[in-house]
């Protein structure tokens, strides 16, 4: 996985734990995961700030600002701090899915020699979304398959 793919997911954790959890378990769960992950990063790397991503989480802004922050750190191979915003991803999903961006695959700021994605299933979802990707070889998307959200019953 390229570096900047994990800055994301990192910078994406952190922006999902500040704002999700509407219900008092849902609230309970994204705190305890995103207490994590605020602990690795202070004893990590101390020196990266997520405030600025706390107070405002919706700003692309200061999400880049953070990844940035991030890699110059060199958090980006970090496999402890990868898996600790992952949990928060997974538990934003499981308790608090619409808070969730709804995208199979998301690159940003990716540079690759070459590129493969494939078999992808979203539902409600984009498929892929891709943003400043630079491949220099084969880029190659198969196999994406987006169903429409499912209708609930009222």
């Amino acid at each position: 996985m390229d570096p900047n793919v994990v800055v994301a997911a990192i910078a994406a954790a952190v922006s999902a734990g500040a704002t999700a959890g509407l219900t008092d378990t849902a609230k309970a769960a994204v705190a305890d995961a995103y207490k994590v992950l605020k602990g690795v990063l202070a004893r990590k790397y101390g020196s990266v700030d997520v405030v600025m991503v706390e107070a405002k989480p919706a700003s692309l802004a200061r999400q880049d600002v953070l990844e940035a922050e991030l890699v110059e750190a060199g958090a980006d191979g970090d496999d402890e701090l990868r898996g600790a915003a992952e949990q928060v991803l997974r538990v934003v999903h499981q308790y608090v899915p619409q808070a969730a961006e709804l995208v199979g695959v998301k690159l940003t700021r990716v540079k690759a020699g070459e590129l493969k994605i494939a078999r992808i299933k979203a539902t409600g979802a984009s498929g892929v979304d891709a943003r400043d990707v630079e491949v220099t070889g084969e880029f190659v998307i198969r196999d994406v398959e987006v169903e429409a959200s499912p209708t609930h019953p009222h």
